[in-house]
């Protein structure tokens, strides 16, 4: 028998304890097999205003409240305890749209009378019929056209469907709104792209299992337009995806990869990303996704990837560190006049773009690089890098850019094995080299490259032009505008830390969820800013929040050392992020790094101070003063992806000086 679940019926389940869940299995699958079983008591609601609600008996104290039209299938609504199910269930109707002919299941709302005033309601200019073509259900439209109050608003439109709440967003900001388009006919309503934001078909019980098991997988039930455009659309060249945090680029990456497996099968398909926690993640989440890796499929951080290919095509490799040739750069720097830290700024520049002729170094654009050089400045220093160079290879030695150069030379003359497709999740982190590499070794083809990135959580590379590395997306390139994992008040303190040049980019995005206030604590001491926070920690495990729920994220790993200890001490649970794909249990610990591509019901960001965000020796390195602007970016990005990885609840604590970059007010 054919069964739907709702957005609304999993988050609910997910609410609910492992036992309870386990419960609720069992009579969904029963119900499946028989849903006139006498132990599940179905029975249709007959008191309630919307008569298409039935409702089955789980245990004594646990309900499942149901959908079902004349012709469709049973809709799984919603699930809680016995009281809270009915009052769900009173508090909500469903209904077809009359102009899209999409089910909605939503809150109902009272019409009171309003009296006249002079102020001019949100969005009472727009008329009933636009408002109706936009998917409003008919009896939101005159309140929601005499609303006044922004907060009022926001608390109306939080009772409908996700997509009329963002449609209604974008009304009240004065921004232009198509209305969506019609079902073709009424069978194919659960086919709609509407539909499919809100309603998903079960194939199996075992896709239920996964959606709790991993909060990823929740997400790749249910897809937006706009992510399922990225997913499905084929595109003629490069393409990318961009969005800020918790707008779902990361489900986006790992459901491309599964079509592109599926699209072109028995061919080679890379799912690649710049941090090796992050790879590690991407490939348990597509083993949930597929069930089982595919033979065809690799995943693997970039770097590892370069270091295996050279290892297997080029032979054994010696990396050299910064060690190994500062102390040449410092020696030509005070013959040269320059700042060593200059002139190793400088010399990572030409590595990083391989512009190892004098011919390439003497043409490249230093567009943005602070201290000009004149053409005799450049040949001094070129002659410099030359002897680097050539000393490291007299050693056996060479940089990793160097090493990502060489593959790609080696790739370009056709000497390397090539993928047909590569996927690049936080796209953003990879620098000039890597993304060389990447164009190197993919077959020029139809939907090759797919990159998903968000500028705002550049945390190691610096900006680059992509045109300038023959990476051409215009046309092909999709923006994420709507926050899935995080709450409106995380999102707007989130905001608030990024660099100006990038808070245009989050302004954009739509965040629908509501919660508490995030905490800024200041403390006298370290140790009173931990004593800080396992209280804050306990207070969470006291209110059933799973300790695997709660991420604890520093600077540096010294403070995790610090903390380790103290939870210990405390008798909780602790484990340390690792590129492990299964963590033991315990509250997640780690460096903001670490944490990159994870979320958490709860974040802690221990250890906020001036000293640490910027962090101090990164400030020393910068040469220049556009330097400088360079590194107190990045750090700013990586206190937004701090801040970023809650869902729920955000905890922030320093003692001495609060970080620069902490809001204020």
């Amino acid at each position: 028998m054919q069964q739907a679940i709702t957005n609304d019926f999993l988050k609910a389940l997910a609410s609910l304890t492992s036992t309870e869940q386990e419960l609720i299995l069992d009579a969904v699958n029963l119900f499946a097999q028989n849903p006139q079983h006498p132990g599940l008591k179905l029975h249709r609601l007959d008191k309630l205003k919307n008569k298409g609600f039935w409702s089955i008996y789980v245990n004594k104290d646990i309900r499942i409240i149901l959908y079902k039209d004349s012709s469709g299938p049973w809709i799984l609504a919603y699930v809680d305890h016995h009281d809270d199910a009915y009052r769900w269930a009173e508090t909500h109707r469903a209904e077809v749209h009359p102009r899209n002919g999409v089910l909605q299941i939503f809150r109902t709302v009272e019409v009171t009378q309003v009296e006249p005033r002079i102020v001019q309601p949100l969005i009472g200019h727009h008329s009933e019929e636009y408002l109706l073509d936009l998917g409003v259900p008919p009896s939101y439209i005159k309140p929601l056209l005499l609303v006044e109050d922004e907060e009022r608003f926001l608390e109306l439109i939080s009772g409908l469907p996700q997509d009329v709440q963002e449609r209604l967003l974008d009304l009240a900001a004065r921004k232009p709104v198509i209305p969506p388009p019609k079902v073709a006919t009424t069978e194919e309503w659960l086919r709609h792209p509407l539909a499919r934001q809100h309603f998903y078909l079960l194939e199996s019980l075992d896709e239920l299992r996964r959606a709790l098991n991993y909060p990823w997988e929740q997400w790749m039930l249910f897809l937006h337009p706009a992510q399922r455009e990225a997913v499905e659309r084929v595109f003629q060249g490069p393409a990318r995806v961009v969005g800020p945090a918790g707008t779902g680029k990361t489900v986006v990456a790992l459901h491309r990869t599964a079509q592109l497996a599926r699209r072109y099968p028995g061919t080679s398909i890379l799912l690649t990303s710049f941090n090796r926690y992050l790879a590690s993640r991407l490939k348990a989440a597509l083993r949930l996704l597929l069930g089982e890796l595919p033979p065809n499929l690799t995943i693997e951080n970039i770097h590892g990837l370069a270091r295996r290919w050279y290892e297997e095509h080029i032979g054994p490799i010696q990396l050299a560190t910064e060690k190994d040739y500062a102390s040449h750069l410092q020696d030509a720097a005070r013959q040269l006049s320059h700042e060593p830290s200059f002139l190793l700024s400088e010399f990572s520049f030409a590595d990083e773009w391989g512009l190892y002729a004098w011919e390439a170094y003497r043409d490249f654009p230093r567009t943005g690089r602070g201290i000009p050089l004149t053409a005799r400045e450049r040949m001094k220093l070129f002659g410099v890098f030359q002897e680097v160079w050539a000393a490291l290879e007299a050693k056996g030695s060479l940089t990793f850019n160097g090493l990502l150069h060489r593959l790609r030379d080696k790739a370009e003359r056709g000497t390397l094995p090539r993928f047909r497709a590569v996927v690049v999740d936080e796209a953003q982190d990879l620098g000039p080299a890597e993304l060389m590499l990447v164009r190197a070794i993919v077959e020029e083809a139809p939907d090759n490259l797919f990159f998903a990135l968000d500028p705002g959580q550049r945390i190691y590379k610096g900006p680059l032009s992509w045109q300038a590395l023959g990476l051409e997306v215009r046309g092909r390139s999709i923006r994420l505008r709507v926050n899935y994992r995080t709450t409106r008040e995380i999102a707007t303190i989130a905001e608030k830390v990024l660099p100006p040049s990038l808070e245009g980019e989050v302004r954009e995005v739509l965040s629908l969820l509501r919660g508490p206030e995030p905490e800024i604590r200041q403390f006298p001491t370290q140790k009173a800013c931990e004593e800080g926070l396992l209280t804050w920690v306990r207070w969470l495990l006291e209110r059933g929040t799973q300790p695997e729920e709660i991420g604890v994220l520093v600077r540096i790993w010294h403070l995790a050392d610090a903390l380790e200890n103290a939870f210990r001490k405390a008798h909780i649970p602790v484990t340390r992020l690792s590129d492990k794909e299964v963590l033991e249990g315990g509250v997640r610990l780690g460096t903001v790094h670490s944490a990159k591509g994870l979320e958490f019901r709860a974040v802690a960001v221990f250890g906020a101070n001036k000293g640490f965000f910027p962090l101090e020796a990164q400030l020393r390195k910068a040469p220049s003063e556009k330097d400088r602007e360079e590194v107190l970016e990045k750090e700013e990005n990586l206190l937004y992806v701090a801040f970023s990885r809650a869902r729920e609840h955000l905890w922030v604590g320093y003692w001495d000086e609060p970080s620069p970059f902490l809001p204020t007010g």
